[in-house]
């Protein structure tokens, strides 16, 4: 059994070295599909990063009445802290949001002289976990902390976070749409590529079959063949992805590369593509 296998895995090396301008020639032609597939896949992803860091800055800030003394505000404190869906809770005193005013104002802080009394509430800023910082919970949470005892009021940027969420939803529904498109158009370029393979070979798999030679035994070294050149095929375009990357991070030094186990995880799948597309262009030439 495991000389069989050899054996296989030998012809199938073998095959290559004997094709080898056939084999490039499918493997350029994979290279710029899965890079098409690859620049979606790692667009999404940094998409993705973005909203989540734009997420992570979501708080909710909670204003406390005047009249609440110093341990209303240590109870208050408590009962925020012994929420569940609360990540942490920082407290901002009406002195220190004087003073951040003070420099957000900038030139014009000299406005502030003139009032006899510092205007500002104390307030709590509140940071949920983020499996909770959606707008329906943020509303949820906003109305039962309002509720709280010496709250004047809550606020959490309601206009902005309901207007980034509908951008959200119709960044999902366009990156399954075009990811589909995308995604199709590669394992048919794919297909086609290692059909190229396929077709100058259909005469000896023609003569394999008359000789008596399973489907088994004939596939077996095209889908290693396939397998090899969607890994090799991914490899160049994972090379020529990082090059277009760190190019436009000149321009968008936010952009990241891929993760090591993503890669990993794109090279896998562009390898079983590469199987999987040979297995397809066999079909027809397995019928005798």
């Amino acid at each position: 059994m495991w000389q069989k296998t050899l054996y296989l895995i030998q012809e199938a090396f073998r095959t290559i070295r004997r094709h080898k301008g056939v084999t490039s020639i499918s493997v350029i032609i994979m290279s710029l599909s899965l890079l098409m597939l690859a620049v979606f896949l790692l667009a999404t992803d940094n998409v993705l990063k973005f909203i989540g860091q734009a997420q992570q800055d979501t708080k909710v800030y909670v204003y406390l009445d005047d009249d609440v003394g110093e341990d209303g505000i240590h109870a208050l404190q408590r009962q925020l802290l012994g929420r569940a869906e609360v990540d942490a809770v920082v407290f901002i005193s009406k002195e220190e949001a004087l003073v951040d005013f003070r420099r957000q104002l900038d030139e014009d802080a000299d406005l502030l002289d003139a009032l006899e009394a510092n205007p500002l509430p104390n307030s709590y800023w509140v940071t949920l976990k983020p499996e909770y910082r959606t707008n329906t919970f943020l509303s949820s949470f906003a109305g039962e902390v309002s509720q709280l005892r010496g709250v004047e009021e809550v606020r959490y940027g309601k206009e902005f976070v309901e207007k980034f969420a509908r951008i959200i939803k119709g960044i999902y529904y366009v990156d399954v749409v075009v990811g589909f498109i995308v995604i199709l158009s590669a394992i048919f370029i794919i297909s086609n590529a290692v059909r190229l393979t396929v077709i100058s070979r259909r005469r000896n798999i023609q003569i394999l079959k008359l000789v008596g030679a399973t489907n088994r035994f004939i596939t077996t070294p095209f889908i290693i063949e396939g397998a090899f050149q969607g890994g090799v095929a991914a490899l160049f375009s994972l090379l020529l992805l990082f090059v277009i990357t760190s190019v436009s991070q000149r321009v968008v030094p936010e952009l990241s590369f891929f993760s090591p186990e993503k890669s990993v995880i794109f090279l896998g799948t562009c390898i079983a593509i590469g199987s999987i597309g040979s297995l397809m262009a066999l079909r027809k030439y397995l019928k005798v």
